[in-house]
């Protein structure tokens, strides 16, 4: 009688000791690297341990060049195609032009109508192609101030799609004072310029989740989703993006065209390179190394004969992947919600996750301290961006969480003998029908009903394991996660090592260190040409965005419709917005200071954020999560 029981309650002990382990992987790593080095520095594991860490870091500079420079390429190629595309429309008879109140140009469309969504608010809806694509556009945000979401929604009002094809989700959180007041207001603004506009409130406090991005777009998805299922909606890509984030219509134009191609009933993310381009000029130099650093971290990916790509903050996936990965986690794994968010989607599709790169840049805001005032020295602005972003960091290497999660799946998928755990991830799930699965929230409301499609089980459910894909997205996951940290470990003790301890050099060990200093150098080297490529795409990007918005202010709204009588406000918001978008530009000084300060922004923004995650990581996942603060305009 209690044989079951007792063994139930040694599979889970089992479990939960695996998980701890898991988690900790980080930290055991690296306490492991450092005991080497204090107790056996003269041992053959030591200096082969010390030559993959200068082999690794060297790959990782080579590969990052290749990445940035295939991406500054690609968006030559991207904004080439899209100043085609932009001069053959230009001549199409399907656009009439009229005048508004303020001497504007409108875009009048024969075909319009109002509509009325399900939460109550009216927004115009110009009649859609049943066949085209939609994108819902995701914006999660917290205690971020008016004018700086106004503006992010002004560029996606620029755009020609967003009449036809955007349906924007403001996704708030109901822990937010006055947070529907602000919604409603920038729904009842913008209600003209999309196809769609609502807001979505995450209550506070649900069980089982951990605040942040990744538990308010579960929420705010899920909600759009059946939306999308009452309509008979499905081609369909969502899109996330930051409050701060300004894309450009290529961006959705090549979605439009992979999709065309490709259809949507598939497993894919879309991934696009991000800039910080907006306030660079004004903040830290240390806190514009450590973004560009970020930056380049994601861009690295990028390149065409890439298996993993990698978001960072913006990505699009199909509706179709996400109904079928169950859509965003919520507990405190997926802090890291970009990263965590590709995995679950890697690992649930049998790693076969088609990840497609959109090179269009997405234009950010380095971070900023609230309490920064014009008034204040520059010295005090950059002590408090610094501090800033230091919290911002923490939070972005408490995402080495993810290194557990991915082991675990890495096991749990090449042990299947289906070579797939996506058909059994949903523990929750009830067959409705054939294809058909009903999922429960979290909050005990039903969700969504989640249509799997017989050509999604087929893709996930036959053929072999990808191993070589799986190896190299755990190849990644250390260079992001461990890598850093053993090379900058074992690096200092190749450097103090012949400075404490007599080391012959024509002793094994003596040999392996002179490798190490000839491979640090070439490490500092590629470093210094990424820093050189990255400033070309940095001007690139820039450029691009400056070109898309004189354009815009020159032929300014040729797509919005007129007919609304809030029109010409909204109109106006968005050519005010437009007309004070920020740019910075790189001085010759900018670009020198840089170069001597990248080292110790590594040091400071990677370093010792993630030796703090991995050490407090062994007794908690609990992350008290902060939103990093925004240049604000009005300030």
């Amino acid at each position: 009688m209690n044989a079951p029981s007792i063994s139930a309650r040694a599979s889970a002990y089992s479990a939960s000791i695996l998980n701890y382990i898991c988690r900790c992987i980080p930290g055991i790593s690296t306490s492991l690297v450092i005991a080497l080095i204090l107790f056996a520095h003269d041992s053959i594991a030591f200096m082969a341990l010390t030559l993959v860490y200068h082999v690794l870091i060297v790959a990782y500079a080579v590969r990052t060049c290749c990445g940035i420079y295939a991406t500054w390429s690609g968006m030559l190629e991207t904004a080439n195609q899209a100043a085609l595309f932009y001069t053959a429309k230009s001549t199409d008879p399907a656009y009439a032009f009229v005048k508004d109140g303020e001497g504007a140009a409108v875009a009048q469309h024969t075909e319009s109508g109002v509509r009325n969504n399900e939460l109550n608010f009216t927004t115009q809806i110009i009649e859609h192609d049943p066949e085209a694509l939609i994108h819902a556009i995701f914006v999660p945000n917290y205690q971020e101030h008016l004018d700086t979401l106004r503006e992010t929604l002004s560029m996606l009002a620029s755009h020609d799609l967003a009449r036809s094809s955007y349906e924007i989700y403001l996704a708030m959180e109901s822990h937010e004072q006055d947070a529907e007041l602000k919604a409603a207001a920038l729904v009842s603004e913008f209600s003209p310029m999309f196809r769609y506009i609502t807001y979505t409130i995450h209550p506070d406090d649900l069980p089982g989740e951990a605040r942040g991005k990744s538990s308010n777009l579960a929420w705010a998805t899920r909600t759009a989703s059946r939306r999308f299922h009452n309509l008979g909606q499905s081609n369909v890509v969502l899109t996330v993006m930051d409050s701060d984030t300004h894309l450009l219509p290529s961006y959705f134009e090549t979605i439009n065209g992979h999709c065309a191609s490709k259809g949507t009933d598939n497993f894919t993310m879309f991934v696009p390179p991000i800039v910080f381009d907006r306030n660079s000029d004004n903040i830290s130099p240390i806190v514009r190394c450590a973004d560009m650093y970020w930056s380049a971290a994601g861009i690295a990916g990028l390149y065409e004969t890439s298996q993993i790509r990698t978001p960072t903050s913006i990505y699009s996936v199909t509706l179709s992947l996400a109904r079928y990965v169950d859509f965003w986690d919520t507990g405190p794994e997926a802090i890291g919600e970009d990263l965590h968010m590709y995995l679950k989607c890697f690992f649930q599709t049998g790693g076969r996750l088609n990840t497609v790169p959109i090179y269009s840049p997405a234009s950010h805001c380095n971070v900023e301290h609230s309490e920064i005032t014009p008034d204040m020295s520059i010295d005090q602005r950059w002590m408090l961006s610094s501090q800033a972003r230091f919290k911002q960091a923490c939070r972005h290497m408490w995402g080495i969480m993810d290194s557990g999660y991915a082991t675990r799946h890495a096991f749990a998928l090449i042990s299947s003998s289906r070579g797939t755990t996506g058909s059994s991830q949903c523990t929750q799930c009830d067959t409705l029908g054939e294809g058909v699965v009903s999922s429960v929230d979290i909050n005990g409301m039903p969700s969504t009903p989640k249509t799997v499609s017989k050509s999604l089980q087929q893709l996930a459910d036959f053929g072999p394991v990808p191993y070589g894909r799986i190896i190299i997205l755990l190849h990644r996951l250390y260079e992001a996660h461990f890598l850093h940290v053993h090379y900058f470990i074992d690096g200092f003790a190749c450097s103090v090592l012949p400075l404490i301890t007599t080391i012959p050099r024509s002793s094994g060990l003596g040999h392996v260190l002179a490798i190490a200093s000839y491979l640090r150098t070439i490490a500092f080297c590629g470093v210094m040409l990424q820093m050189l490529l990255y400033e070309q795409l940095y001007s690139t990007a820039l450029d691009l965005r400056l070109q898309f918005v004189k354009t815009a202010l020159s032929s300014p709204s040729s797509h919005i419709f007129s007919g609304g009588k809030s029109s010409a406000k909204s109109i106006g918001i968005v050519r005010q917005s437009l007309q004070q978008v920020d740019i910075s530009r790189h001085g010759d000084w900018i670009s020198f200071v840089d170069y001597i300060l990248f080292p110790i922004a590594g040091a400071f923004y990677v370093i010792v954020p993630s030796l703090k995650a991995q050490i407090l990581q062994f007794w908690s996942t609990e992350f008290v999560y902060e939103v990093s603060s925004k240049p604000v305009r009005s300030k």
